[in-house]
């Protein structure tokens, strides 16, 4: 009895000194830090960090992990203001990750000067506006909100010819209002005569105000600029309405989850995402689906799921550190993107903004319960940024 309680004793000690695994692994994980927004009034995107946990749980128990290596995945969560956002990057850098996976924050101008003091980049796959399309740190290989408002104005301006464009977005000081400008600039230089830009409060208690002024003339398009808990409620607003226009989201909204709380008012509501189509044929589009156990699909957890793939994939060339990582990235010619379009990271992608890779989206139409792929093929709504000034 001596032998076996020494020997369970030692096995005890030797598990601690492993960090708690049991089997020595996790001392040789290769960590990833994420940080994404949640529980937030601006907004709250959980899918995403959950699609990139069940990307790397695939990757370490169907791949044996990296070269032998497990991933390791360390969450910080914030609340879209800069001071959690600060906060999450300094604390993940005690983690030694060997790059910090970008989900959705609104905070992440406050981040990404820590991160790129520190040498860690910031690989993202849903970025918002602001520093995530500039910063020396980051790494976008999906175009997210700008590749998403880039690829609708590039359909709308070329397959649909329209002339009357209206928008209605939330809300915020800062960036969003200089690139809402920036987007009627453009739309007037390539021939749009009417341009109607009504700002709303995310919280607001109707949409049918805000909206009847954005679509006052019957304009031939309206581009929504929300986060996905309000889309349904803007949709209800124009079914109520009897808005005829066409009326494009962004990604946030391509949810199997906002089209049902509208009901009705989601038929043939227009989308961008940066990602193949939920009922792609595609193996990585089924891989999403079974191993993030997707039962309401959203572009948010393609984006997730996607980015800590894409990651894995960046490492398996031996690539373990930061600047090992950022030299593979900077290295990158149409390298395949996980359920999305190449990606090119020689900061030369979309003029003005260095750090998208890819600003390729698929435009979709929800229609007899479906999301129906418009074209077939990728939209790339990059020249546009030229006409900026």
């Amino acid at each position: 009895m001596k032998r076996v309680a020494l020997l369970l004793i030692a096995g005890l000690l030797a598990a601690a000194c492993n960090g708690g695994g049991g089997d020595g692994k996790a001392d040789n994980a290769i960590v990833l830090g994420m940080i994404n927004q949640e529980d937030a009034p601006l907004g709250s995107f959980p899918e995403v960090r959950e699609a990139a946990q069940a990307a790397v749980a695939h990757v370490n128990e169907d791949f044996g992990g990296v070269n032998g290596r497990p991933l390791r995945l360390e969450v910080c969560r914030t609340n879209g203001s800069p001071e959690s956002s600060a906060a999450c990057a300094n604390s993940l850098l005690e983690k030694k990750p060997v790059a910090v996976l970008g989900g959705v924050d609104l905070g992440a101008a406050a981040s990404l000067p820590v991160l790129e003091k520190a040498g860690i980049p910031y690989i993202g796959g849903t970025p918002a506006l602001g520093e995530e399309l500039t910063s020396g740190a980051a790494w976008m290989l999906a175009g997210g909100v700008v590749g998403d408002l880039l690829g609708m104005a590039d359909y709308a301006l070329n397959t649909l010819k329209v002339k009357r464009v209206g928008a209605l977005y939330v809300d915020l000081p800062g960036v969003l209002t200089t690139v809402i400008a920036a987007a009627e600039l453009v739309l007037r230089s390539k021939g749009v005569t009417d341009v109607k830009l009504v700002a709303a409060s995310a919280d607001a208690a109707d949409f049918a105000p805000p909206l009847k002024a954005a679509t006052a003339g019957n304009p031939d398009a309206v581009i929504v600029l929300f986060p996905a808990q309000t889309c349904a409620r803007i949709m209800s607003a124009a079914r109520s309405l009897r808005v005829m226009s066409r009326l494009f989201y962004t990604s946030a909204c391509a949810s199997q989850a906002v089209v049902e709380a509208a009901g009705p008012a989601a038929e043939n509501a227009f989308f961008a995402s940066g990602y193949l189509p939920f009922d792609d044929p595609s193996p990585e589009v089924a891989t999403w689906k079974a191993e993030a156990k997707v039962s309401k699909p959203s572009a948010l957890s393609q984006a997730g799921f996607a980015v800590a793939m894409n990651v894995y994939s960046l490492l398996q060339g031996g690539a373990d550190t930061p600047a090992a990582l950022i030299t593979e990235l900077r290295a990158t010619q149409q390298r395949p993107g996980y359920m999305a379009h190449p990606y090119t990271c020689d900061r030369k992608q979309v003029s003005l903004l260095s750090a998208v890779c890819n600003s390729n989206v698929r435009l979709l139409q929800y229609k007899g319960g479906r999301f129906n792929d418009l074209t077939g093929s990728w939209v790339n709504g990059s020249e546009l940024v030229k006409l900026f000034g």
